[in-house]
């Protein structure tokens, strides 16, 4: 890869490679980017992207790939929000083409049981699991990694550390709370990406806050930039058309941020009036 003088990346150069080596290749050339979302804040990245998209449209004079998969994205709109302005023109873009995806990845309580049920046949715990199932879907709304996440808590660490003295009282309404308990006060990397993802878009945060702190009930409209991407990111979802957030353990997890931030900032001032006054007596 040649660089420039200021050593970033000579886009140009690397254009007339990819140009060439489609040109010359005997197939079709496929590129594979993975993790796409993790560097959707690089500006290298987005300016190769946004390089792919301007060969991709003058594909027939410059040779170009024929697929570009970015895996590990959420929707490639979050991708064409940081190439792009949503004020450009958008017909016949590239980045418009992703196709609708109806399949739902959320378990219905019915399916959770089942699952209870598979576990329930290997261990014999005894457990009720209607009841597990039903406070696993009134918790999650049947996301996937929550219900994975709490579930393996009940296995591995509720029996054996937190003085429930078998798999038989862990899976019960109690285990399942301690567990809630547990997992809203640990670090986890879906915690993480969602506290990430309020301080990369502050009109989301701020949306967010006005839901949970103020009880304001907005309108679900889609066409709204910042819904839009609440819902993408899978914070909101459509609730009669009201929006809300899209389960009870994302309602934890910002209460818990929001508050502790507020505790903090208190604290600094606290902190701040009592050196003032210190050196406003000592003088």
């Amino acid at each position: 890869m040649t660089d420039t003088i200021d050593g970033t990346p000579d886009f140009i150069a690397i254009s007339n490679l990819i140009s060439t080596i489609c040109h010359t290749s005997e197939k079709p050339v496929v590129l594979i980017i993975d993790e796409a979302d993790q560097a959707g804040n690089h500006e290298i990245l987005l300016s190769f992207l946004g390089m792919l998209r301007s060969k991709y449209l003058k594909i027939r004079k410059r040779p170009t790939f024929q697929s570009v998969i970015l895996s590990g994205v959420y929707d490639i709109r979050n991708l064409r929000l940081k190439i792009r302005s949503e004020k450009e023109h958008q017909k016949n873009s590239p980045w418009n083409i992703a196709a609708d995806f109806d399949v739902s990845m959320s378990f219905q309580p019915s399916e959770i049981r089942e699952m209870l049920l598979e576990y329930e046949n290997d261990y014999h715990t005894g457990m009720d699991t209607d009841e597990i199932a039903t406070l696993l879907y009134a918790y999650t709304s049947g996301y996937p990694y929550l219900i994975s996440r709490i579930c393996k808590l009940l296995d591995e660490k509720i029996a054996d550390v937190h003085g429930f003295t078998a798999r038989s009282f862990a899976w019960t309404r109690d285990g399942f709370l301690e567990a809630i308990r547990i997992m809203s006060f640990s670090k986890n990397p879906l915690f993480e990406s969602l506290i990430n993802k309020l301080t990369d878009y502050p009109d989301l945060k701020n949306m967010i806050w006005s839901i949970l702190f103020r009880g304001d009930r907005i309108s679900y409209n889609p066409e709204n930039t910042v819904i839009d991407i609440a819902s993408m990111f899978g914070f909101i979802k459509n609730d009669h058309g009201t929006m809300v957030i899209a389960n009870r353990i994302f309602e934890m997890c910002f209460y818990n941020y929001f508050l502790s931030e507020k505790e903090v900032e208190s604290q600094f001032f606290t902190a701040g009036n009592i050196d003032k006054n210190q050196l406003i007596n000592s003088e």
